[in-house]
């Protein structure tokens, strides 16, 4: 069996942190693949996992966790080679001649040419909440009907970055409220992602007892 984790920063190894989503695959001898990025978008985590489940790497009986992020985040092919550099996170995947570049509210911060700053600014401007919100619900609702069709579960992971688009699951948001368990406002540190870990093992030991019929999607 597969765990596979979509997410952004708030589910990644940034920082050496030892995430929660290998946690519970240790946790429970499970095989992991990870599709948590840093500034990753909701479009990337549906590409990321509906390609693995095109590939044949995910498939029937294998779960899914999903811990959406901010609506107005995307993704865009930049034919900029250079890439973002930080010993402590990725900003962007190598593709082809060019990347993959993750816009967000601050791309323009780590883009590494004129055009790609440009591009963040446009990003910012040609962006509309409602609209946001709409390609988010049918696009979820095309993901979920594809994971039910092949059998795979998916659980929702709730953090504050789904406040305005929850769609009901695990909520992890308290831990955040815990100084000793943030590395900062909107990331858990090692501790934080050890409680996390803890509290959706004790819910998939629940779901695995009721062979994951009860499990919120």
């Amino acid at each position: 069996m597969i765990l596979a984790v979509g997410g952004c920063s708030f589910s990644d190894y940034r920082y050496d942190i030892y995430p929660y989503g290998r946690q519970i695959a240790d946790h429970f001898d499970y095989d992991y693949f990870h599709a948590a990025a840093c500034a990753g978008s909701n479009h990337r985590i549906w590409r990321v996992l509906i390609r693995a489940i095109m590939n044949g790497e995910l498939s029937r009986g294998d779960l899914i966790l999903l811990q959406y992020t901010i609506l107005d985040r995307k993704e865009v092919w930049s034919p900029e080679p250079n890439r973002f550099y930080s010993p402590y996170e990725e900003l962007d995947d190598a593709w082809h001649s060019g990347k993959i570049f993750r816009l967000t509210a601050h791309s323009a911060e780590y883009s590494q040419s004129l055009h790609e700053k440009q591009y963040s600014n446009l990003h910012n401007r040609f962006t509309d909440y409602e609209f946001n919100k709409e390609i988010f619900e049918t696009q979820h609702a095309a993901f979920k009907a594809l994971c039910d069709v092949k059998g795979i579960h998916c659980i929702n992971i709730n953090t504050q970055y789904d406040q305005d688009h929850r769609i009901e699951g695990i909520n992890l948001e308290s831990i955040l409220n815990d100084s000793l368990l943030r590395l900062d406002s909107g990331h858990m540190n090692q501790s934080g992602h050890n409680k996390a870990a803890t509290k959706i093992i004790a819910h998939l030991n629940q779901a695995i007892d009721s062979n994951l019929d009860d499990v919120p999607v």
